[in-house]
């Protein structure tokens, strides 16, 4: 069997390492920034109260388990993807899910979509998956994810009682709306990518007849609709099966996800609403596709997470900002270990795919 390149365009081992190098300081960075709020809150007598309240709550076990929970999320993650590829070009799933977990670190550390392009790379390299089909559904599989945590927040929010602040009713009602208009856009593109190129000629045909540097740009713009678009025909071309098996691993993942959550605040023996805690983990989720586009996006999700669960779950605010930070801390953890991965894939022999 033929070695294997050990680069593709806009992706190669020099860059992957660069961005364990770069993601590691950035998450170190990171934990060094939540420990100094918590000293700083901790030296005012309202924060040192809350927190030595906190600590006193806090069970170690509960976090544990929380942890090891949501940890399985990954496996769900692998799950998906697997389902979108070709059969016999299917590697095992502990594969694919570290492969995911190596992505993370890459979308953290390096600018646009790199975690995909890394992913899809390290599959191919590792797996012998070709690349289009690992670059097409793996894309597909993050556009079911968020469809699905957008359509799992709509019908939450429409068909249980989720409990709201007093004025925050009619804005949590038109986030929702938003957020369900959102998730029916990414189904419609999952399942008929045709429908958003004739959309985006339509809209941005016009602005291709302006000056040129708006016309440049709104060129680059619509081949990256209609590559993205392409690539997910020719997955869709598979049949329906395999994208309803994506999302039905795809709502296992955001089940298991909203569990481990639950257990984390069940940890701090506090009272909460668990339809407002997967309605909020459901938004901000689904919601994480605007935030991504916006600098600090890490602290705009976890702001956006503590005020729904104020809003929705009955949580105190010290409380919601301590289960946010505890969530964070997790997920730079997921980061560390994507970085031990990515070492791991880059030295690691390339291999067949496997089923099973």
């Amino acid at each position: 069997m033929a070695p294997l390149p050990a680069e593709t365009p806009g992706f190669s081992a020099a860059v992957a390492q660069r961005a364990v190098r770069r993601g590691v300081i950035s998450v170190l960075a990171f934990v060094l920034l939540i420990a100094a709020v918590v000293v700083a809150v901790a030296n005012t007598d309202v924060g040192a109260a809350h927190v030595a309240d906190i600590r006193q709550r806090m069970s170690m076990a509960a976090l544990v388990a929380s942890t090891t929970l949501m940890s399985a999320a990954f496996v769900f993650m692998g799950l998906r993807w697997r389902a979108l590829l070709p059969e016999g070009n299917r590697p095992p799933v502990f594969g694919l899910s570290a492969i995911i977990l190596a992505g993370l670190l890459l979308n953290y550390a390096l600018p646009g979509p790199m975690g995909e392009l890394g992913a899809a790379w390290f599959a191919h390299r590792r797996y012998r998956v070709p690349l289009a089909d690992a670059l097409a559904t793996g894309v597909t599989a993050r556009i079911i994810g968020l469809a699905t945590a957008a359509l799992l927040a709509a019908v939450v929010w429409t068909v249980t009682d989720v409990p709201a602040v007093e004025g925050t009713k009619t804005l949590i009602i038109a986030a929702t709306s938003l957020i369900a208009v959102g998730g029916l856009a990414l189904s419609v593109l999952a399942v008929r990518p045709q429908v958003w190129q004739r959309l985006a000629t339509w809209m941005l045909g016009p602005m291709l007849r302006g000056p040129p540097r708006i016309a440049g740009l709104t060129q680059r713009l619509l081949d990256a609709v209609n590559s993205i678009a392409n690539a997910i025909a020719g997955v869709v071309h598979r049949g329906l099966r395999p994208m309803l098996a994506a999302a039905g691993w795809s709502i296992g993942g955001h089940l298991t996800v909203t569990t481990g959550i639950a257990i984390a605040i069940g940890g701090l023996d506090a009272v909460f609403d668990i339809a407002g805690l997967a309605f909020t983990y459901a938004a901000t989720t689904a919601g994480a596709v605007a935030l991504f586009a916006l600098p600090g996006s890490q602290l705009g999700w976890d702001a956006l997470f503590v005020t729904l669960l104020v809003w929705t779950t009955g949580l105190t605010e010290p409380d919601a900002v301590a289960v946010a930070m505890l969530i964070r801390l997790q997920q730079l953890g997921y980061m560390l270990v994507g970085a031990l991965v990515v070492g791991w894939l880059i030295h690691t022999d390339t291999g067949a795919p496997q089923e099973g």
